[in-house]
């Protein structure tokens, strides 16, 4: 079997964010199937974020140049692990200071031809395979041409459908195939505009999301849907929610070079007791309790919004607040706000530092993901590697993944919570903090053990792809 993956973005080439952990991982475990992940070349961005994750400079070999829309563009061929990746290279539309925004965190104003290039690219080599695996809307072009192809075997994921590709006509005046652009209006017509990813779940084969109950949500409920929740129901058929998974040797915490201690279930207290210590001395805070961890994009999906108040609500000298991130800028000042109020027990960081964020993983008591929506979600099952509790609301893959030690003490993982709400995010962490340390301890001995590898999704995934290639043969 041989499979195309198609992505915008991938570790250890490029980043935004959960997409390339995914893309960086779920190819590998799908071996030894035959994949080939085919993503841009962004130039100095890829080559840095290369050489930072791996040690190594990155090396490719030509394999062959495209004259697309008359742009030269040219794949390039390299390896990364057992997965196949070819990189499509064009200076003028990928070699830029950003990936999908510009310095001033705008769209770049000709990305739907960037991304329509990118997939005239993919469609070139796409015979060659016998699954054509997209995701997320920046790909949907590649579901539309292989239509019009009569490629079958198609299968388009949905990360996060809060981002559809919705754009005006306008928007599509470089297309000069006028059955592709017929194609377009048919299928991706919304409104008085065009839905990319609409016309990508109506023309694929299969669609997939990344946890069974966001899959159920984005059907059932305008808030999770988002407009697209009609035409999701009418394709019920066909669509199915697997929950990602994390690479287990790249989240380890017996091997991982950026904690201050190395652990695993046999030394759990000491290892999590000496992290703890370091990284408050690290932060020039105190220690005054139960420690709270979040690294996080701070914004409204995510939940943040809500936090300054729910600490306010806490009672203080029982607990410290650790916090990594960037985001929105009104969330980012109320919760720099609050590590400027009680600098002796709260830290606040509004930056991204992976070995950071690898510490405060490591360090913390219990990790705070207060989502109002969350298709998969992996910082639970982080969480969970470094013997950390999730308190989370009980959505999407939160609660697939999260079961309430309170109303499941013998099963329990997790603190879960119905909404996100300052008064229940509070309720949640009071009780965390009357947690005993011994029935904590017992907690991350269970935690640790739980397998949230990429071994089981990968398997869902080749049963999809398996039951397609039976269908249409």
């Amino acid at each position: 079997m041989k499979i195309l993956m198609v992505s915008m973005e991938m570790v250890p080439f490029s980043k935004v964010g959960g997409l390339a952990d995914v893309i960086g991982s779920l190819p590998n475990n799908l071996y030894p199937h035959n994949v080939t992940v085919i993503t841009p070349y962004y130039g100095q961005i890829t080559e840095n974020l290369y050489q930072k994750l791996t040690g190594e400079k990155l090396t490719f070999d030509f394999y062959k140049s495209l004259n697309i829309n008359n742009l030269k563009v040219d794949l390039l061929k390299t390896k990364y692990l057992n997965t196949e990746v070819i990189l499509v290279k064009n200076p003028e539309l990928f070699e830029r200071e950003g990936i999908y925004l510009d310095k001033h965190g705008k769209p770049f104003q000709d990305e739907i031809y960037r991304y329509y290039v990118f997939s005239q690219a993919v469609i070139n080599i796409a015979d060659s395979y016998n699954i054509i695996h997209c995701h997320d809307w920046h790909t949907s072009f590649v579901i539309l041409l292989a239509k019009l192809k009569n490629y079958k075997n198609t299968v388009f994921t949905i990360h996060n459908i809060a981002y559809q590709g919705i754009i005006s006509k306008e928007n599509l005046n470089f297309i000069d195939d006028q059955e592709l652009y017929n194609l377009i209006l048919q299928e991706g017509q919304y409104y008085d505009k065009i839905n990319l990813m609409k016309a990508a779940i109506i023309l694929a084969d299969i669609v997939t999301t990344v946890s069974p109950t966001y899959a159920y949500e984005i059907q059932n409920y305008p808030e999770f849907g988002m407009g697209l929740e009609s035409i999701l129901k009418q394709n019920n058929h066909k669509i199915e929610g697997i929950l990602n998974g994390i690479d287990y040797e790249l989240w380890n915490p017996k091997k991982d070079k950026h904690i201050y201690y190395n652990f695993d279930n046999s030394n759990i207290k000491e290892g999590k007791r000496n992290n703890k210590q370091k990284l408050l001395s690290e932060l020039n805070i105190k220690d005054t309790g139960i420690l709270f961890g979040i690294v996080a994009r701070l914004d409204y999906q995510k939940g943040f919004d809500i936090l300054s108040q729910a600490i306010e609500n806490l009672p203080k000298g029982s607990f410290n607040l650790v916090v990594l991130g960037t985001g929105n800028q009104d969330i980012q000042k109320s919760i720099s706000e609050l590590s400027e109020k009680y600098p002796d027990f709260i830290s606040v960081k509004i930056m991204f530092d992976e070995g950071l964020a690898r510490k405060i993983y490591a360090a913390s008591d219990y990790f705070i993901i207060p989502s109002r929506f969350e298709p998969c979600g992996l910082s639970q099952m982080i969480s969970y590697r470094y013997a950390t509790i999730p308190i989370a609301t009980k959505t999407g893959g939160l609660k697939d993944s999260i079961i309430d030690i309170f109303e499941d003490p013998v099963n329990g993982t997790g603190i879960l919570i119905d909404k996100a709400d300052p008064i229940l995010l509070s309720q949640a962490m009071e009780k965390a903090i009357q947690i005993t340390p011994e029935k904590l301890n017992e907690l991350r001995k269970k935690v640790i053990q739980l397998d949230f590898s990429w071994s089981r999704s990968a398997n869902k995934y080749i049963e999809i792809y398996q039951k397609l290639l039976k269908i249409n043969v």
